[in-house]
C-alpha cells in the first residue's frame, strides 16, 4: 500500500477514484459522498489537504480535510452529521490500523493539529482507530461530543406500527388531513428545486425568528449553500425530499438523507402558524410510512438530543471528538483542555449554549449587515475570527 497526502485542489481523476471507493466503503455515508465533497472543496480552494492510501491506482482509503486558524478538521464539517474517514470494505484489520497509523505519522511530520469532530463511536473501524491513538507519540484527547438519537426495529414495518399507534399522532394526522387539506409529499428527483429550498428557508426563519437562536438562512449566501447541497446529495442519489402540503403551501419540510437501510432525519422544520397539527409528528408518521414500503428499518434523527426526537427514538449513537497535535503544540493543547473543562461542567456549557453562543450569533449579524463596503465586511470578519474559533471549539 502506498500512501501520501497532497495540498492541491482534486482533479478529475481523483473524484473517479474517490467515487469507486465510496461506493465501496465500509461506510457510504452520505456526509462524505463525492459530490458534497467535491463542492466543498471548490468553496475552499487552497484550504484542502487530502491523505489518501492506494494500491494499483485504486484508493483504498481516503480522508479530505480544510485547514482552519491554527488546526485542520475534516472538509465534511461543513454541513455534517457524522465523519466518517472512508476505507475499502475489503481492507482488513490489519490494513485498516496500518491506514491510521500512517495518518497519525503524517500529522507528525506535517506539524498538524488536527480536530477530528462528529466521530461516530460505532463505525466498524474504530477499534483499530483508538489502538492506533494510544500507542502514537503525539498529543491525543478524546471527548464524547454528542448523540444521534435513532429509532429501529427488526422488521421496517414494526417501525411505522409504533409511531402510528400513537393516539395523539393520529389526532394531529386528522386535524392536517381536514382541517388543513394537508397531504404529503415526496421528491427523489430534481424536480421544483430552487423552490423547495425558497420554502424551507421562509418556513426556517419564520419557524426560529421569536427565539434567541434565530435562523442561519436570513443570509441569502446560506440559502444559497443549503441549495447546492441539496443537488449536490441529489447527484449522488442520497437524496429525498419529504413535505407537508396545503392549500398555501409547504409547511412542514425535511431533507432526508439515504444510508443503506437508514434514513438519516437531517434538516427539518416548518412553519410556525400550522404548530397546532405538530407538522413534526404528522412528518415522522408519513416517513416511517414510506421507509416501511422501501424497506429502511433506522431512522436516525442526525447529531444532537433535542426532546422532540426522543417522541420516537429510543436509543443513543456517540459522537466522538478526537485532538492530535505533537506534543509541543502548546496553545493548541491550552485550548483542547479549556473545551474538556466547558464539556464536563453542565452550568458552564449550558449558559454558553444558552446564552453567550446565541448572543454572540445575533452580535454578528448585527455588525456584519450594519457594514456595507467589502472592506468593512472584512473589518467585520477580522474582529469576530478570535471570538468565533474560540465559541466554534467549545461546541
Amino acid at each position: 500500500m502506498n500512501f501520501s497526502i497532497f495540498y492541491q485542489q482534486p482533479d478529475a481523476t481523483f473524484w473517479e477514484r474517490y467515487t469507486r471507493l465510496w461506493q465501496n466503503s465500509q461506510h457510504r455515508s452520505p456526509f462524505q459522498s463525492p459530490h458534497i465533497l467535491q463542492y466543498y472543496a471548490h468553496r475552499n480552494v487552497g484550504n484542502v489537504a487530502v491523505f489518501q492510501c492506494e494500491r494499483g491506482g485504486e484508493l483504498l482509503g481516503a480522508a479530505l480535510f480544510k485547514r482552519e486558524k491554527d488546526h485542520y478538521s475534516f472538509l465534511s464539517d461543513l454541513k455534517t452529521d457524522a465523519n466518517f474517514f472512508m476505507l475499502h470494505r475489503d481492507c482488513t484489520p490489519e490494513e485498516t490500523r496500518c491506514y491510521f497509523e500512517k495518518l497519525l505519522e503524517t500529522v507528525r511530520k506535517e506539524n498538524w493539529a488536527l480536530m477530528l469532530n462528529h466521530k461516530p463511536a460505532w463505525a466498524g473501524y474504530m477499534d483499530e482507530f483508538e489502538t492506533a491513538i494510544k500507542s502514537s507519540p503525539m498529543y491525543t484527547m478524546t471527548l464524547n461530543y454528542s448523540v444521534c438519537p435513532i429509532a429501529e426495529a427488526d422488521r421496517p414495518e414494526e417501525l411505522f406500527k409504533e409511531v402510528s399507534a400513537s393516539r395523539n399522532t393520529r389526532y394531529k394526522l386528522n386535524k392536517f388531513v381536514k382541517q388543513e387539506n394537508g397531504h404529503f409529499e415526496v421528491l427523489t428527483d430534481d424536480s421544483d428545486m430552487d423552490q423547495w429550498a425558497e420554502d424551507f428557508c421562509r418556513a426556517h426563519i419564520l419557524r426560529w425568528a421569536p427565539t434567541p437562536t434565530p435562523s442561519a438562512y436570513r443570509d441569502p449566501a446560506r440559502r444559497e449553500f443549503l441549495k447546492n447541497c441539496l443537488c449536490a446529495w441529489q447527484a449522488d442519489g442520497v437524496l429525498v425530499r419529504f413535505a407537508l402540503r396545503t392549500d398555501n403551501g409547504r409547511i412542514g419540510l425535511m431533507a432526508g438523507l439515504r444510508e443503506e437501510d437508514t434514513l438519516i432525519y437531517h434538516t427539518p422544520t416548518f412553519h410556525p402558524d400550522y404548530s397546532h397539527v405538530s407538522p413534526g409528528r404528522v412528518l415522522i408518521y408519513y416517513i416511517t410510512q414510506w421507509m416501511a414500503e422501501r424497506g429502511l428499518r433506522r431512522l436516525d434523527f442526525g447529531d444532537g438530543n433535542e426532546p422532540y426526537k426522543y417522541y420516537v427514538a429510543s436509543k443513543d449513537q456517540v459522537l466522538r471528538r478526537v485532538f492530535i497535535s505533537r506534543k509541543s503544540n502548546l496553545p493548541f493543547i491550552v485550548k483542547t483542555r479549556f473545551i474538556k473543562t466547558i464539556r464536563e461542567i453542565p452550568g458552564i456549557y449550558q449558559m454558553y449554549q444558552n446564552k453567550l453562543k446565541p448572543l454572540y450569533r445575533n452580535l454578528k449579524w448585527k455588525v456584519s449587515t450594519f457594514f456595507s463596503s467589502a472592506f468593512c465586511f472584512k473589518c467585520a470578519d477580522a474582529f469576530f475570527t478570535d471570538a468565533q474559533l474560540v465559541l466554534a471549539l467549545a461546541g
